[in-house]
């Protein structure tokens, strides 16, 4: 029953802040559907092109929600059944509904593929991430990046602690 909770909250953390980024850069960038672009262009818009969805193509949240579920039930397969076929048919069951999800959002004039393939990377970036900082220390290796000089003053080196 625990398991299950912590993993409801994994869901919904990864959803959550998949969402909040999405809606974040949808805001920012204001990107016109490839819809709007036909039918603004001929004024057969209902709307008269005065849409509040008319600049929220960018990146697609379908694609990203999909994939960041997708990615964190692939992450917890990985972490608990790594010897197994579920990992890897998680992982390809996820790649499959997140690329047909994107496809139908390219074909029905929402997005343009660029929103799509960046909407899914944005998503299963934030679904590997989060599963993995809720790790247990014992269980997650420690991974530290930093940028140093070299010995002799010039230059610098990425190293890893």
């Amino acid at each position: 029953m625990v398991a299950l909770l912590i993993d409801g909250l994994l869901y919904a953390e990864s959803g959550a802040i998949t969402q909040v980024l999405t809606d974040v850069t949808k805001i920012a960038v204001r990107r016109p559907r490839p819809i709007d672009y036909i039918h603004c262009s001929n004024g057969t818009s209902p709307s008269g092109c005065a849409s509040t969805d008319l600049e929220l193509s960018f990146w697609s949240g379908h694609a990203a929600g999909v994939a960041a579920v997708s990615s964190t039930a692939t992450y917890l397969a990985f972490v608990r059944s790594p010897h197994t076929p579920r990992p890897w048919i998680t992982l390809i069951a996820g790649t499959l509904l997140t690329g047909f999800v994107s496809y139908e959002r390219v074909r029905a004039g929402a997005h343009f593929p660029t929103d799509v393939i960046v909407g899914a990377m944005a998503g299963a970036s934030v679904g590997v991430i989060v599963p993995h900082v809720h790790r247990h220390p014992q269980e997650a290796p420690k991974v530290w990046l930093g940028l140093a000089p070299d010995s002799n003053g010039r230059g610098g080196n990425l190293t890893r602690c």
